[in-house]
């Protein structure tokens, strides 16, 4: 009798490991023992699902029961947390629109300014144009090298954006793409912060933390406000993506192709 009881307590501990278990072939291709039978091709859906649907005693069940519960609330939390995320990209979007709200799609400050008669530019005359222009309206009375004394990597992505909603029938003007890309860059740096945060913590309530300091933090806000089109409102969210790539490129020996990302971004 007793080694009987031994038994089903065995039975039991390998069932709830098996469902704890994530159910994907094994990488390294050895044999992994699944029960009283091995595979060497790792646990497959049909066997976890065989052991499953056999009958259970009553100490079984409520091992299963209990694996079951908790991947629901599991899920349940992971859900609850991209609900969090979204609320606080919302949050960083609505802070970063104040300035339009109260003064409509307008281009504010002196660097902003040339960025966009910069962009104009870029979106009138081509990118050769662009790369041999020299600005005698700025710098007086010597003129600016434009290719050579700016960061062009701002004005090509705000000409693509404008480009890609035109083309899509979004009849937006150049002039408010520039006006509200700070806000859309502003919220790309939240997600990616977040993201950094997880990647780092493995904890989804942490990565809400992270995301929610980037999207009210005053340092970051005042150089993405919507009409700000300076290079910062693009250069910081570039940096985050480019940090959480590197330190997802780094999670497994097989997540090297992830630093291709990286890369871009950087």
């Amino acid at each position: 009798q007793q080694q009987g009881q031994d038994e089903g307590r065995s039975l039991v501990s390998e069932k709830s490991a098996l469902v704890n278990a994530p159910l994907e072939p094994s990488r390294s291709g050895s044999e992994v023992t699944i029960g009283h039978q091995k595979s060497s091709e790792g646990t497959s859906d049909k066997e976890v699902a065989s052991l499953l649907q056999q009958k259970p005693d009553a100490s079984q069940g409520g091992a299963l029961r209990a694996a079951v519960a908790c991947r629901v609330i599991g899920y349940a939390g992971r859900f609850a947390a991209l609900l969090a995320l979204l609320q606080v990209s919302w949050w960083a979007y609505d802070i970063r629109l104040f300035a339009i709200r109260d003064y409509g799609p307008v281009i504010h400050e002196f660097d902003p300014w040339f960025n966009f008669r910069a962009t104009q530019y870029l979106a009138d005359r081509g990118w050769k144009a662009f790369f041999t222009w020299f600005d005698h309206q700025s710098w007086y009375p010597l003129g600016r090298p434009v290719a050579t004394t700016a960061y062009p990597g701002m004005q090509i992505t705000a000409v693509v954006i404008w480009r890609a909603l035109t083309a899509a029938g979004f009849p937006w003007s150049l002039n408010d793409v520039c006006c509200y890309m700070p806000a859309w860059f502003g919220v790309c740096s939240t997600i990616f912060v977040a993201l950094l945060t997880y990647e780092c913590s493995l904890s989804a309530a942490a990565a809400v933390a992270g995301g929610f300091v980037m999207a009210v933090l005053p340092a970051h806000a005042q150089r993405s406000v919507g009409g700000a089109f300076d290079n910062e409102s693009v250069a910081v969210p570039a940096m985050c993506a480019t940090f959480y790539f590197w330190c997802r490129s780094l999670r497994t020996a097989r997540s090297w192709p992830v630093a291709g990302a990286a890369g871009l971004w950087y």
